[in-house]
Parts: C-alpha cells; sequence; structure tokens
C-alpha cells in the first residue's frame, strides 16, 4: 500500500542510509555487564570476538582519518596559490583583472558602469576584511573584544600550513596570522601550532571520536609599551598598617582579548 512504499522510498534515501551506517557503526558492547557474565561461557566468547571486531573497526576509522589528514596536505598545496592571491587583492598589492571581478548573477552592464564610476577611486584593496571576517564568525566574534579590533586592521591573511618534522604518527598543523607593520606589536607574523593524534584506546576503543589535539603552542608577543590589551592594569586604595593612612598600588590583571588565543593553556 502506499505507507508501503513511503517506507521503501525512505530507506532508499541516501541521507537515511547514511544515518543508519553511522549508528551501526557504533554499535558495540561498551562494559561488561552483570548479564553479560551470566551469560553461559560459549555466548561470552563470541560477545568478546564482538570486542575485538569493533577494536579492529575502530582501528580502520582511525586510519580513515590519517588518510584526510594526508588528503588536507596534498590540496593545501592547491589551495596556497589561490589565498596567496586573495591576500594581494586584500592588502591592494594587486589590481584583479576584469574577469576576476566579474559579479555572477548581475547585468554586466551595470557592472561595467559600476567599474567605470570606481576607477578613481584611491581606496586601497579591501579595507576592514579580515575585521569584517572576525565580526561574523561565532567563534571569533565571542573571542574579540572591541580594544582588539584596530589591530586587527592590521591582519592581512591567515594561512594553515602543515610542517612535515611533526612527531612519527602524529598529525598537525600550524596557523598563521600575517600582519602589516603596526603600531602594536613587534612581530609580522604570529602562529599557533596544534599537535593531533588519531589512535584508538585498545581498552576503550568506543570512546575514540576521530582525532584528538594532544598539545597546542602558541608564540611569543613582543608588544610595544603601553598596547598589550591582554593586561591591563588596576588601581586600589591600601590601608597602609599602624599608620591610618591608605596608599594607592597597581595590579596588572588579565584582560579579555582575542590575543590570549596566542597564550594557550597546558594540555592535561
Amino acid at each position: 500500500d502506499g505507507e508501503e512504499i513511503d517506507n521503501f522510498n525512505a530507506i532508499q534515501d541516501p541521507n537515511t542510509l547514511a544515518a543508519l551506517q553511522e549508528k551501526l557503526g557504533q554499535m558495540t558492547i561498551k562494559k561488561p555487564e552483570q548479564d553479560e557474565l551470566d551469560l553461559p561461557p560459549e555466548v561470552r566468547r563470541r560477545v568478546n570476538a564482538i570486542k575485538n571486531i569493533q577494536l579492529e573497526t575502530t582501528k580502520v576509522e582511525a586510519d580513515f582519518f590519517k588518510q584526510v589528514h594526508k588528503l588536507e596536505i596534498e590540496y593545501a598545496a592547491k589551495y596556497g596559490p589561490l589565498y596567496k592571491r586573495r591576500a594581494l587583492i586584500v592588502s591592494g598589492e594587486l589590481e584583479p583583472s576584469p574577469s576576476e571581478c566579474a559579479a555572477h548573477g548581475e547585468d554586466n552592464e551595470k557592472s561595467d558602469n559600476e567599474t567605470q564610476e570606481n576607477d578613481n577611486e584611491a581606496t586601497k584593496g579591501i579595507p576592514g576584511f579580515w575585521v569584517t571576517i572576525f565580526k561574523n564568525t561565532e567563534i571569533l566574534a565571542e573571542m574579540t573584544q572591541p580594544h582588539d579590533e584596530p589591530i586587527l586592521e592590521s591582519l592581512r591573511d591567515i594561512n594553515v600550513s602543515f610542517p612535515d618534522n611533526f612527531p612519527d604518527n602524529s598529525m598537525g598543523f600550524v596557523l598563521e596570522f600575517v600582519f602589516a607593520e603596526n603600531e602594536f606589536f613587534e612581530e609580522k607574523v604570529l602562529t599557533k601550532t596544534y599537535h593531533m593524534k588519531s589512535e584508538p584506546d585498545e581498552f576503550d576503543p568506543v570512546a575514540f571520536d576521530g582525532p584528538e589535539i594532544i598539545g597546542c603552542t602558541g608564540c611569543t608577543i613582543n608588544w610595544m609599551k603601553g598596547k598589550n590589551v591582554t593586561q591591563k592594569i588596576v588601581k586600589k586604595k591600601q590601608r597602609m598598617r599602624g599608620k591610618g593612612q591608605t596608599r594607592v598600588i597597581q595590579k596588572t590583571i588579565k584582560e579579555d582579548s582575542f590575543f590570549n588565543f596566542f597564550s594557550p593553556p597546558a594540555m592535561p
């Protein structure tokens, strides 16, 4: 009948099949329950066999993520020239060709007229490109404070690199934030290095949930005098013992800032 046809079509749907496959991949017996211990010996042996299959399945999944990482490295080389050209256009060092400026889906005549009108503009590149991205990306917007924005105005590019000097069997990448010369700090590039692994625990294979970050390293920022936005000075009155007088003391405390990102806490 019609209901059976609908059910059949639902089962054939690729999204349904993918969800079912994911659930099947997650099926396992996590810990020996009392009911399992009460099973006949021959059945417990078969349960152990299923657990060993789960471990081997998890090892295959871990290898899958390693291969994905290799693919990311391979394609990073293909993305590189495109991102470099993007950075040059954003900074104003390169003027894009007319074909690159063609707006998809817009009236070509209108675009040509706008191009002629803007030929004499003095503005170079795309001002505030990265600040705009930070403001419109939820996780970055939560990290960024108003006092960070003047610094981010000098951000020119963000790169991802994959150094080949990571320890054997480890995965990782480096985020590189490239800045123009600015009044806030000396560095032109700020980095954060992530170390990852994709290895299941043989004693707890069900805990494996893909690659995990096992460590990250930031970098030193040499701030110009009075420009460190990760710190603030607070003044507090303190009564001097035995003198009945007060004095003002200064204390430097940590300030919320995106740039704390480069001073990550130690991994447990």
